[in-house]
């Protein structure tokens, strides 16, 4: 791994890392609203955050953000309808400390919905699986002078809203009772921490 000088002469350790986080959200609960990323990290298990505090990275870490990515997947034929309204309907702004640094729908950071259904002889029989975008690690990239910097306590989210839907885009993403989805938003680039 490599170390790293900062300006101010102190030494970093510097490695690719994403930085993420999951929203889940369970029947009966609206897909509707304002949710945020990295604002609720406190007893989430590895899967679902790398956070171990809200909005902040540790003391002495820092974070070279060069993508940024929104990953969901479904694979239950009774929420089908979710991804293709959310991807519609939805809008990401990127704060960090007082400044937006990335907003646009959800179209670009998600990039375009996969589906695939298999039918075993019946309708009730019925399999999907769902992803957004392509195989790409980070649907919005930064290179060069265009990185952003997440520095030592400074905070930062994700601000992810749904828009209010129609009739028939409500009724396509409502979540089946008993079930839930996850989304997860991720920070791509290189984290520096403290060396050991």
């Amino acid at each position: 791994m490599p170390v790293l000088r900062l300006p101010q002469g102190e030494l970093r350790d510097e490695i690719r890392q994403p930085v993420y986080d999951t929203v889940t959200i369970a029947a009966p609960e609206s897909i509707v609203g304002e949710r945020r990323f990295f604002s609720s990290v406190q007893g989430k298990p590895l899967s679902q955050t790398n956070l171990r505090q809200n909005n902040l990275l540790e003391v002495a870490v820092s974070f070279r953000i060069q993508g940024l990515a929104f990953d969901a997947q479904c694979a239950n034929p009774a929420n089908a309808g979710i991804l293709p309204v959310l991807l519609e309907n939805s809008s990401i702004t990127l704060q960090i400390g007082e400044k937006q640094y990335w907003q646009g729908p959800l179209l670009y950071l998600g990039g375009r919905l996969s589906a695939f259904h298999a039918l075993a002889g019946s309708a009730s029989a019925e399999r999907v699986y769902q992803r957004f975008g392509e195989l790409a690690v980070a649907p919005v990239q930064y290179s060069g002078r265009h990185t952003i910097d997440i520095n030592p306590l400074q905070s930062f989210f994700a601000k992810w809203v749904v828009d209010s839907l129609d009739a028939s885009d409500l009724a396509s993403a409502t979540l089946a009772a008993g079930s839930k989805q996850r989304f997860q938003f991720s920070l791509k680039g290189t984290l520096r921490r403290p060396v050991q």
